[in-house]
């Protein structure tokens, strides 16, 4: 008999009432909250993929109206005069993007608005023109620190309640104290149980993870 595995799109959900605060990510949940009396009308939040940045990125977005530029994005755009601005992937900054972004500087001088800087790493950005370079380094940052263990418990619990999995608690247990402490990396290894799981039609016990994950 053939298995089918149906890849499910989840909605990301950005709620701020889904959005869980710890000591990890409290400095920039305070961050947010401090809009809008930022110093210079702007702020950066650091954090590792999968931190939450974005999640956060997108709180602050609903309360401020703000419109989003992701450097990902190679035909990049600014067609949103006087507006708030989330600036997204800035650490993939690149030097045919920084004429735009000094105009996003600007033009929120001009009207008084506000940007909220994301970032993958704390790395220093090469610029090109030493005027982005000078107001960048002049902004209000934060960090979303590493998970600790309250953190990665509640990823874990969420993660397989959003793909509709039952796991027990002992192997939620089991599974938090062995994981590495890195947001992308837990994110990766939850996905690779999961797939593994459906592809074997094996539920998620101690003895799968040990036998598969932890020998």
């Amino acid at each position: 008999m053939n298995q089918f595995i149906f890849e499910l799109e989840l909605e990301k959900n950005f709620n701020e009432s889904d959005f869980f605060v710890n000591s990890t990510n409290k400095k920039a949940v305070d961050l947010v909250s401090l809009w809008p009396d930022w110093h210079n009308k702007a702020a950066i939040i650091y954090g590792e993929t999968k931190s939450g940045k974005s999640h956060l990125g997108n709180i602050w977005m609903q309360r401020s109206d703000a419109f989003i530029i992701d450097l990902k994005n190679k035909n990049l755009t600014n067609n949103c005069s006087g507006r708030n601005y989330l600036i997204d992937n800035f650490s993939q900054l690149k030097p045919n993007q920084e004429n735009i972004i000094l105009d996003v500087f600007n033009e929120c001088l001009f009207n008084n608005n506000y940007i909220l800087f994301l970032c993958d790493h704390t790395k220093e950005i090469e610029f090109k023109f030493k005027d982005l370079e000078s107001r960048f380094n002049s902004i209000i940052s934060t960090k979303i620190e590493k998970p600790d263990d309250q953190i990665i418990e509640v990823i874990i619990n969420k993660y397989f309640s959003d793909h509709q999995v039952l796991v027990p608690n002992d192997v939620i247990k089991y599974l938090s104290g062995r994981v590495i402490r890195s947001y992308e990396g837990l994110s990766s290894l939850l996905e690779n149980i999961n797939d593994l799981s459906l592809k074997n039609k094996q539920k998620i016990t101690i003895p799968f993870l040990r036998e598969n994950f932890f020998k």
